[in-house]
């Protein structure tokens, strides 16, 4: 061969190497060279990215000591050295990178392993995005539950009620249930808002629509805006590109229990009111406008109208929720629902667990004794607590909770004020509920006269005063 000739060829075997080498640097997987010690001979440059350091700070050594320093774990190379066969496994990095690795080992004419090649490639982002999909299914799965039918989201829509305040409350239930007007549910945290809401639906003509439940205190701020209206395609740069329905729409038909709705910021309560008055909506991203046919529960433990003076509430939406208030006093406020509910939630307990236990009379005067400030929820908390922990088949007095034999007070907290008006008017509602409650309950006026601490002529007199009616016993003892 002529000089020429070799010089070409030269030329040739520079240019596929140099073809080789801007190949295996270009690679976005890491491409790793270990010889049949374990020794590091190349890596491309798609391993600074993986490992934190220049590549060339990693050449010669050997994958064990790499391992050691932490630079990926486990090493693939180790073990297909060990076991002399092909494995791909997930490692993770110094810099943080999580990795799909294969190692391919290279036989020599004896069988020994002259040479591994590895190839990586980085799964951060798709473990990412498994993470985001899981949680978007279970988001997905929680709207789910929220289209169940009433029955089947809650454990009972049945309101329990002896005290005169919840029957009248039940009372106009049934006749709110036959329209769709618009019900604001006012009172204290755990008095059953909730229950209520979904007793209204499953009394109406939407029985057999959807009842969704929002509670606008739990949704980030920065994600209201697309649950509620849902999205178009496209309207998010880079994510979210499928469409979404909102809560709104997939309540077309239906019920949507508005909870908490004095956490909404002013800007969705301006959206919200459009929803109410127009009857329909639009997505985010959308132009289109959607018919919707929804009827609206809200429901909120605050001053609404408080809020509204002090302009974090927009008052026309409150006048549009408000067409029908449902005020639920609290459970102080109504002694005789107390017992009912114990013996309703023990009840529920005993046949869902196939036993029989009882309360005893020292419980029941204690529990209507007490003031409950958790009202119905904290009711139903100590009953399943006092079912699990008890054994005996009945439930006595020593069994509570020591802070509901604490002073008194309480009493004084059985008031409840509702709105303000005339003080001459409240002494006289006040007064006029007073003797109708213990007439009610004691049947004679000789013993209302004692609880009430008055005279038993005074006691006539306010009876006739108030026009209260009842079967008076024909001699009063």
């Amino acid at each position: 061969m002529d000089r020429d000739s070799c010089w070409d060829e030269l030329n040739e075997q520079r240019e596929l190497v140099e073809e080789l080498v801007d190949t295996f640097n270009s690679s976005l997987d890491e491409i790793f060279i270990i010889d049949g010690s374990g020794n590091t001979k190349r890596i491309n440059k798609a391993g600074e990215t993986y490992y934190g350091v220049p590549v060339e700070s990693l050449l010669g050594k050997n994958v064990v000591e790499l391992e050691k320093a932490g630079y990926f774990s486990p090493s693939v190379a180790r073990l297909v050295l060990k076991e002399k066969k092909r494995l791909t496994i997930t490692q993770k990095t110094k810099s943080g990178k999580q990795l799909i690795t294969t190692g391919n080992p290279i036989f020599n004419e004896n069988g020994d392993i002259i040479r591994i090649v590895v190839n990586s490639r980085d799964i951060s982002e798709l473990l990412n995005l498994k993470k985001q999909l899981e949680s978007a299914g279970q988001l997905a799965e929680s709207h789910l539950q929220q289209h169940l039918k009433p029955n089947q989201l809650n454990k009972s829509n049945e309101l329990v009620a002896q005290s005169p305040q919840m029957k009248a409350i039940i009372e106009m239930l049934e006749k709110v249930a036959k329209v769709d007007s618009t019900v604001l549910i006012m009172g204290e945290s755990g008095t059953g808002k909730g229950v209520i809401a979904s007793r209204l639906h499953s009394l109406g003509k939407r029985s057999n629509g959807p009842f969704i439940t929002i509670n606008c205190g739990t949704i980030p701020e920065n994600l209201l805006e697309s649950e509620f209206f849902g999205y178009e395609k496209g309207a998010f740069t880079g994510k979210r590109r499928e469409v979404k329905t909102g809560l709104l729409e997939l309540a077309s038909g239906g019920t949507v229990f508005l909870d908490e709705i004095t956490a909404l910021p002013l800007g969705m309560q301006v959206r919200l009111l459009q929803v109410i008055q127009e009857k329909r909506l639009t997505r985010v991203g959308g132009s289109e406008y959607i018919n919707v046919d929804i009827r609206f529960i809200a429901a909120t433990n605050r001053d609404i109208l408080a809020m509204v003076s002090e302009g974090t509430f927009r008052e026309d939406l409150y006048y549009k929720l408000n067409v029908i208030p449902v005020i639920i006093p609290p459970l102080r406020s109504r002694q005789e629902d107390i017992p009912a509910l114990a013996h309703f939630l023990l009840n529920r307990l005993n046949t869902k667990y196939n036993t029989n236990k009882k309360f005893s009379t020292e419980v029941i005067n204690a529990l209507k004794n007490y003031s409950w400030p958790g009202n119905v929820r904290e009711l139903e908390n100590l009953v399943e607590r006092l079912f699990v922990t008890v054994e005996a088949s009945e439930i006595m007095a020593d069994n509570l909770p020591e802070h509901m034999f604490e002073a008194k007070s309480s009493r004084l907290k059985r008031v409840y004020i509702l709105d303000i008006f005339p003080l001459k008017e409240a002494v006289e509602e006040l007064e006029k509920q007073m003797v109708t409650l213990a007439y009610t309950r004691h049947k004679n006026t000789y013993k209302v006269a004692k609880v009430l601490n008055i005279d038993q002529s005074t006691v006539v007199r306010k009876i006739q005063k108030y026009n209260i009616t009842g079967n008076f016993p024909s001699r009063q003892r």
